[in-house]
């Protein structure tokens, strides 16, 4: 459904990403892969997979097409 997020990167832990892109600010739980590729940067592109369940709808992000 997602194919990428690209803006700014708001807030950024081992676990999850905030990106801003636009006027709107997205969730995004990432890798500790992927977040090893991104903690240097301030904006940047993540490749998404949204996944959907009962009891939850959830965006991951990974740093490139290969990891996700």
């Amino acid at each position: 459904m997602y194919e990428f997020i690209e803006g700014e990167f708001v807030e950024k832990s081992p676990a999850h990403l905030i990106v801003k892109a636009q006027h709107l600010a997205y969730y995004v739980h990432i890798s500790v892969f992927t977040y090893s590729q991104i903690s240097d940067k301030s904006s940047g592109r993540i490749y998404l997979h949204f996944v959907v369940r009962e009891d939850a709808q959830m965006l991951y992000g990974f740093s490139s097409r290969e990891e996700r």
